[in-house]
């Protein structure tokens, strides 16, 4: 492929990187603070509730980690795919 399609690959999985990184952060902030929440209260009804939001996010981090690797493989591979389309463009060995 062109050194610029391979580029344009590279920004274009960077940004869904960036979407996935944000909200992993979001979801993140939400466990913990179900996780602090199951901790903090007394009746048992709401204990098993927090707790049950806080095992549905930190399946949905699970997830998202998934595609967070999918995403970095995908940026790897575009990379070498670039410095190999940059080397071939100006013949350096």
């Amino acid at each position: 492929m062109s050194l610029t399609k391979e580029a344009g690959y590279i920004y274009v999985y960077s940004k869904e990187l960036t979407k996935v990184n944000k909200q992993l952060k979001q979801l993140s902030k939400k466990a913990e603070k179900h996780a602090h929440k199951h901790g903090k209260t007394s009746d048992e009804r709401k204990k098993l509730k927090h707790k049950k939001k806080h095992l549905d996010t930190t399946d949905e981090i699970k997830k998202l980690m998934k595609r967070h690797n999918d995403v970095l493989s995908s940026i790897k591979y575009h990379y070498r795919a670039y410095h190999h389309a940059l080397h071939k463009e100006h013949k350096i060995k």
